[in-house]
């Protein structure tokens, strides 16, 4: 089950990824985001 989440984040983080949407064609700020956070739980045990 999928659950919606709402964040703050800085203008210049959002600039940043959008630029990276942009050259990775991903589709959407939270297309972007959700892979990000997929990513960072598998490949982080610790932090």
């Amino acid at each position: 089950m999928r659950k919606v989440i709402s964040v703050r984040l800085k203008e210049d983080v959002l600039r940043e990824i959008d630029e990276k949407c942009q050259a990775l064609g991903v589709d959407s700020r939270t297309e972007f985001i959700k892979k990000a956070l997929e990513y960072f739980v598998q490949t982080k045990k610790k932090f």
